[in-house]
């Protein structure tokens, strides 16, 4: 290794679309399975399973969806190319855009148009 080359960061993981929905998945789950064996295990004996139970296992089908809302909405992003300047109109879903007037790619990040960095 060469000591005069400074040593860049490596950039850290973001709680990124995929991670958030299999989070959500993976909390809804739990919440319904919990529900499902409270209900089953206390409500046949009295109404505090059930109380308990059916709460959670309406959670488990409603938190996953309250979590992933931002997975179902797309942006519309306008904005300039960062070559040419020429304005472009896409959505936020898109990964890697080349510009119909310069033929530049550029890609999508905070809702703006960035040039790719060249390594």
């Amino acid at each position: 290794m060469d000591a005069d080359r400074p040593q860049v960061e490596k950039p850290s993981r973001t709680f990124d679309s995929a991670y958030s929905f299999s989070f959500s998945i993976a909390v809804g789950l739990a919440l319904f399975i919990a529900g499902l064996i409270i209900s089953l295990s206390f409500g046949t004996e009295n109404a505090t399973g059930l109380i308990f139970g059916i709460p959670l296992l309406i959670a488990g089908l409603v938190v996953p969806l309250i979590m992933m809302r931002d997975l179902f909405t797309k942006g519309e992003i306008k904005d300039e190319c960062p070559y040419c300047g020429v304005p472009i109109k896409t959505s936020s879903g898109t990964l890697r855009l080349e510009c119909p007037s310069c033929g530049g790619v550029s890609v999508v990040r905070d809702m703006k148009l960035q040039p790719i960095e060249r390594r």
